[in-house]
């Protein structure tokens, strides 16, 4: 018997509000908090591949999530009841079953420069620089500049680290895209060729 989406969203937000209490998920709190059935919360902790009992942990929480949107529930909801780790490995878990090679948290130096890049993801002549905010209200024109500098900076020592790392004739074109994700949806999708785009997106 197949679930409703508004039904395992309303029970997988009180899941992960559980889970930041760091308490033992059982089906008879999750049905209490989301106001369903016993039985159809045993249900869901099983379709989300979550123990009866269980302590629910940032790689639980992201599997539940990817499991979610299979069955059709909106992303950006319950991406709010993650932290900052859990948003960049949900966004490198997404990236990876559109069929990109994607890391998160990665760490890059050259000529005494260093980054950080929160997801890196590479499929076929395409590398997206992902950086992830957490923010839920649009930006102000002061951190959106600030934001577009620092994908610049990033963008450039990749390239820079790409050309030293690479012969001339070994190297092939390579599109870096730069991408900045968050929960809301922003009011432009590109500004000075930089993605703005949202989780539900």
């Amino acid at each position: 018997m197949l679930i409703r989406p508004d039904i395992l969203s309303r029970a997988l937000e009180a899941l992960l509000k559980l889970s930041a209490s760091n308490i033992l998920v059982s089906s008879d709190e999750l049905s209490q908090l989301s106001l369903i059935s016993r039985d159809e919360a045993q249900r869901i902790l099983s379709l989300l591949g979550i123990e009866e009992g269980a302590r629910v942990h940032e790689d639980d929480k992201v599997r539940a999530i990817l499991r979610a949107l299979r069955l059709g529930v909106d992303a950006s909801m319950l991406a709010r009841h993650l932290d900052w780790r859990a948003f960049e490995k949900l966004t490198t878990a997404l990236l990876s079953e559109a069929g990109y090679d994607a890391e998160w948290n990665i760490k890059l130096s050259h000529a005494g420069r260093r980054i950080q890049v929160d997801v890196l993801a590479y499929n076929g002549c395409i590398l997206l620089v992902v950086d992830c905010k957490r923010w839920n209200r649009p930006l102000t024109l002061s951190v959106e500049s600030r934001i577009r500098e620092r994908q610049e900076e990033r963008l450039l020592l990749l390239r820079n680290l790409i050309d030293h790392t690479f012969r001339q004739n070994d190297l092939k074109t390579i599109y870096l895209i730069p991408a900045i994700l968050s929960l809301y949806r922003p009011s432009k999708p590109i500004i000075d060729g930089i993605i703005f785009a949202s989780i539900e997106n």
